[in-house]
């Protein structure tokens, strides 16, 4: 049975609304110190990252013996949780962008739309913030390739803090030198996979290790390889280094509880949040481009484009979690009960 994490629940929430705050400061004219506060948040997708290799390890699924209906299964559950809404989301920006505005960009890849539907932008360039990133959908891709590949990285991992902690290292190798060779572009998700394998060791820490020893364990080994770092020349990214944070405070907290506390206010809000979580993720770009577009006519005070913005994005969060989301899980289930393998 799938262990529940209150913690991660309370992570995950957090991480939806840093990055909600960090696409919000700009369309407020955030300055100095709140600007800095604000976009901080942009380190919440790198949170997310985390938490699904975190999740992937306790995933019903992948865990046991190994069998071919156990992946199909997991393939079919994660996808079906995350491209029903992408593909909604995408197919708006292109009506949007092709009838209504009419400001696509040509690109001189040539794929064009075609970059959004296979998820291209984990692994193919994209000459441009319009066609790399519409809509704030970069990371999309990433998820995507991460689930695809999550059921080998975990039978690799195995439980083991040793294997793991391979696995972890081979990954954060990987993003140097592939970013040495100058081909970042080029397979991104080579780039990302070391937070994904993070959450990874994280659970195996979490199994074989108390939070204060998996803690101390994660801190340890920052310092180690940002020494090693330092000692080859390399730049010690700042993300990664917030990332090694992040899973300390995961691995603190995983004593939390809602206990007692469990429906109140705080709690109800947390739990509804959570369930709206990715709908937020997604929609909140797009109702700011919308918010953005209509700044260009209207003079519209702070307060307004505040109001504007959160309540959209609510709104749009809990119809697509009714109306996209959960049909597609119930879809998913329907699917997953025809396998007869």
């Amino acid at each position: 049975m799938k262990t529940r994490y209150d913690n991660i629940q309370v992570l995950r929430v957090l991480a939806c609304l840093g990055v909600f705050g960090t696409h919000l400061a700009p369309r407020i004219g955030a300055k100095g110190g709140l600007y800095a506060v604000m976009n901080f948040g942009a380190s919440g997708v790198y949170l997310f990252f985390m938490i699904s290799g975190f999740l992937a390890c306790g995933a019903p699924e992948l865990t046991g013996r190994p069998c071919l209906r156990g992946t199909l299964v997991y393939y079919i559950r994660r996808l079906c949780r995350v491209l029903p809404l992408y593909y909604v989301l995408i197919l708006w920006q292109m009506v949007l962008h092709t009838f209504v505005l009419r400001d696509v960009a040509p690109d001189p890849g040539g794929l064009y739309w075609v970059r959004y539907f296979f998820v291209t932008s984990a692994f193919i360039p994209a000459p441009n913030d319009f066609w790399g990133n519409l809509g704030a959908t970069w990371t999309v891709g990433l998820f995507v390739v991460f689930y695809l590949c999550a059921p080998v990285l975990v039978r690799l991992a195995g439980g083991s803090v040793r294997r793991s902690l391979c696995l972890y290292l081979a990954a954060l190798a990987l993003r140097y030198v592939w970013a040495g060779l100058g081909l970042v572009d080029w397979m991104m998700f080579f780039y990302y996979l070391h937070y994904f394998l993070l959450g990874v060791l994280l659970k195996s820490l979490a199994e074989k290790k108390s939070p204060k020893e998996g803690a101390v364990y994660l801190a340890l080994l920052s310092l180690s390889v940002r020494l090693v770092l330092l000692l080859l020349g390399q730049e010690v990214d700042f993300f990664w280094q917030l990332s090694c944070l992040y899973g300390i405070v995961l691995l603190v907290t995983l004593p939390f509880s809602w206990g007692s506390r469990a429906g109140s206010r705080i709690h109800r809000a947390f739990k509804a949040l959570d369930a709206h979580s990715y709908g937020i993720y997604l929609i909140h770009a797009a109702v700011m481009e919308a918010v953005f577009v209509l700044q260009a006519h209207l003079a519209l005070p702070i307060a307004a484009v505040i109001f504007l913005s959160v309540f959209l994005t609510g709104a749009g969060a809990w119809t697509a979690r009714r109306l996209i989301e959960l049909p597609a899980e119930k879809w998913g289930r329907k699917l997953v009960a025809g396998i007869r393998i």
